[in-house]
């Protein structure tokens, strides 16, 4: 029909201008479509060839269901045998229909012609693949996969156009087109089925997700401390383990036993766009190669709350001699070895892996005493409002960031207590989007969380609204007078983006409620209108007025 015409050409203009704007900045266009607002924030533009994905999707059913109303729908001809019926259609078949099984053939012969070519050329796409660094028996393995794939392509393509070409000629048409539709669709599933097969990973999540000795003494209370590994390069015999980049802390750990256990660690597994204050604090915060600058790594773990580092195990004399020569606050909670899970007498992955706490083992878990806690008061703290400011007093060797915060908003004048503690600070409840205190204050001061400071986080101070400041350029605080208070840290980011998709999802529910139960005029096939319920006849014409004519009484319709 002429509407779904109009779909088929805006979904192919929609996967053609997708394809054009997939290819980034080797698109023609890319500049004037870059220079778009947040445009250039893409990290991948690759990215909409998922929508290309999508659109091919949307037209492939458009072609099913034309091809179906064409060649299923449509009376079978009294015609016995295959090639009977092959003939009688091709006799009759339209010239697009003709052109089509012409240009599939010659498709299909030079993709035959390309596949011999290809194959006919392994041994030097083997030798080429040797040339870029992959040994001989892996070239080989790459070799004769690609080849391979192009044969399954080959042969998948030959059913796919016979099974088209069989549903175009009619012969499931009449009692029989449900073995056409079937046979379609049994194509497409052994296709995905095989191109999927070797992505489709069934995990033993019992056996992934168990637990350990080090992973249950990380788990205990881990809204208190943040765990990291050393930054060292181990030698090969802790290779098992490895760094934060490499090995079991990084496979298995971080990515996949950590969150399970809602272990938090400074160590990120990805983030490909990182926000500019934190951009600026790890440049600050980052060595130069010279002993000067060794004590911003420990400097790094004091103001995260990293509390926990885990790595190869040397004597914590290392430690301390460089990164905390003055205070010394480094020191080894335990040992551990890594071990088979037991069932399992093979290492074949990380996670048949298990740690186990033994003495004197090969693996340590360092602990700095000197991490800030992750919630404390402070009654001294200074405003800084310049940001390169503060960032340099907290990468100073001479600043104590236990004696005081740096608050980047207004504050009045603080006057340190003379009594030992400024007061206590324990957790409530702590969830991701709503951090609940108890704080007692002997004296006016500021409460520093540290976890990451962002304008969409909200406090309440007894339940009243407080303003949330900004410390240490990084982290969330509030101002507390003297006393006991409740404290909620609640991420509550602004909603009016929510009103909008909800205008837009009632609009969507009241075109659909039209559309069902709207009721259609029915159209003659001259383009007048039909005889309406009670009897009228609308007669239109070009130039003339509309004429209704309204019989008396009920009339029959004349045989003719």
């Amino acid at each position: 029909s002429a509407l779904e015409r109009r779909f088929v050409w805006f979904w192919s203009s929609m996967l053609l201008l997708c394809m054009l704007i997939g290819f980034g900045r080797f698109a023609p266009f890319y500049q004037l479509f870059y220079a778009l607002p947040f445009a250039s924030t893409m990290r991948s533009p690759s990215k909409f060839f998922h929508v290309v994905e999508w659109t091919l999707v949307i037209l492939c059913a458009y072609g099913v269901h034309g091809l179906c109303r064409s060649g299923l729908e449509a009376p079978a001809p009294v015609l016995r045998g295959l090639s009977a019926r092959l003939k009688a259609w091709w006799s009759q078949a339209a010239p697009f229909d003709r052109n089509w099984v012409r240009g599939s053939a010659i498709a299909l012969g030079l993709s035959l012609a390309g596949w011999w070519i290809y194959a006919d050329s392994r041994d030097r796409l083997v030798a080429y693949l040797q040339a870029v660094d992959f040994d001989k028996a892996t070239a080989g393995a790459i070799a004769g996969f690609s080849i391979h794939q192009v044969g399954w392509f080959l042969l998948l393509l030959t059913l796919g156009l016979a099974c088209i070409a069989l549903i175009m000629s009619g012969c499931f048409n009449g009692r029989r087109p449900w073995a056409g539709a079937l046979l379609l669709g049994l194509l497409v599933a052994i296709d995905l089925a095989r191109a999927n097969v070797s992505w489709v990973v069934t995990w033993d999540w019992e056996r992934k997700y168990a637990s350990n000795q080090v992973i249950d003494f990380l788990k205990e209370k881990p809204y208190e401390h943040r765990v990291a590994a050393l930054p060292v390069h181990a030698p090969p015999e802790f290779a098992l383990f490895g760094g934060p980049r490499s090995g079991l802390y990084y496979r298995e750990w971080l990515q996949q036993v950590f969150p399970y256990y809602n272990v938090q660690s400074l160590d990120e597994i990805m983030n490909p766009r990182p926000r500019l204050d934190e951009m600026a604090y790890r440049s600050a915060l980052a060595g130069d190669g010279t002993t000067n600058t060794l004590h911003r790594i420990a400097r790094d773990w004091e103001l995260t709350n990293t509390r926990y580092l885990l790595g190869p195990a040397f004597p914590v004399d290392v430690l301390n001699r460089q990164l905390d020569p003055a205070r010394r606050r480094f020191r080894i909670a335990a040992t551990f070895d890594l071990q088979l899970k037991p069932g399992i007498s093979n290492l074949t992955t990380y996670e048949d892996l298990t740690a186990v706490i033994v003495t004197n083992g090969p693996y340590a878990l360092f602990e700095f005493t000197g991490a800030l806690p992750r919630a404390t008061l402070y009654a001294n703290w200074q405003v800084s409002t310049n940001d390169q400011a503060t960032l340099t007093t907290l990468a100073s060797a001479g600043f104590r960031p236990d004696q005081k915060v740096l608050v980047a908003d207004a504050l009045p004048a603080s006057y340190p207590s003379s009594a030992a503690q400024p007061g206590t600070v324990a957790f409530v409840s702590y969830a991701p989007k709503d951090v609940v205190l108890r704080a007692d204050a002997a004296a006016p001061a500021v409460l520093l969380l540290n976890d990451r400071f962002d304008p969409n986080w909200k406090v309440w101070v007894d339940g009243k609204p407080e303003k949330l400041l900004r410390c240490n350029h990084l982290m969330r605080g509030v101002y507390l007078t003297a006393g006991a208070h409740k404290v909620e840290f609640r991420f509550a980011p602004p909603i009016g983006t929510l009103y909008v998709s909800l205008a837009a999802v009632g609009v969507a529910l009241l075109l659909v409620g039209y559309l069902a139960f709207s009721r259609n005029e029915p159209r003659s096939p001259h383009g007048g209108s039909a005889p309406s319920l009670d009897g009228s006849l609308s007669m239109t014409g070009p130039g003339s007025p509309q004429r209704t004519f309204k019989p008396r009484r009920p009339t029959r319709l004349a045989a003719n």
